[in-house]
């Protein structure tokens, strides 16, 4: 892995036109490249950037420090669609997981399984509110995007394939649902434009001038929105 200095980045070359550096989800330092970019070219751009990329990991750093890891016990708080959940070990509930009013109940013989369980349910949620939203935001938007699909995308949010296709990490449905449209339409203005250029960001703003505000919620918050 190429390094500058104390920084590691990798590099993704595509037929992109530009170059950008971005911080990742999980910290580590991607530059994205035109396929046509010279090894040397891209050590350059590193090294200028440097105070820029030590002030944004400490930013991250300072946002996404390591959460207590759940014990899936009684009063626990879990997130979804923005709401603080509380959990509780209960047999009331109908089902070995479910979701009452702002409590999620968990049948105590289940509880070895919780984070199976609650992985499962923030994916079965995508799959019922992810489509409405996707085809509110295709039509007036006018594209046309390929299958859905919500699982584990590690260090992204939302991914859009060169086929087409969107995806969504489960955790995405913890977030407000005005986040989740900003997601979709990020996502979809990739069907306009790949790159994250000025007229990526102006099909953003046309579709959802609020962007902006979730955007920097998911910035704020995101690290919080795990299991």
């Amino acid at each position: 892995m190429p390094e500058v200095r104390d920084v590691k980045y990798s590099v993704a070359r595509s037929n992109r036109r530009t170059v950008a550096i971005f911080i990742e989800r999980d910290g580590t330092v991607t530059v994205k490249a035109p396929t046509r970019a010279s090894d040397q070219q891209l050590q350059r751009l590193v090294e200028r950037k440097l105070p820029w990329i030590y002030r944004t990991l400490a930013q991250w750093g300072e946002l996404n420090r390591a959460p207590i890891g759940k014990e899936y016990v009684s009063g626990e708080t879990f997130y979804f669609l923005g709401q603080p959940c509380r959990l509780d070990i209960s047999s009331e509930g109908d089902e070995p997981l479910s979701l009452v009013g702002d409590r999620f109940l968990l049948q105590p013989e289940h509880r070895a399984k919780a984070d199976e369980m609650l992985r499962a349910f923030y994916r079965r949620a995508g799959y019922a509110r992810l489509p409405s939203l996707i085809a509110d935001h295709s039509q007036s938007m006018g594209v046309k995007p390929g299958k859905l699909r919500v699982w584990e995308l590690n260090h992204r949010w939302a991914s859009c394939s060169a086929a087409g296709n969107l995806n969504f990490h489960w955790r995405a449905m913890a977030a407000p649902l005005d986040v989740l449209h900003y997601l979709v339409v990020h996502e979809l203005a990739h069907l306009k434009e790949r790159n994250h250029t000025a007229e990526f960001w102006n099909i953003v703003s046309t579709e959802l001038p609020a962007w902006r505000e979730s955007a920097e919620w998911l910035k704020v918050h995101g690290a919080r929105m795990t299991l």
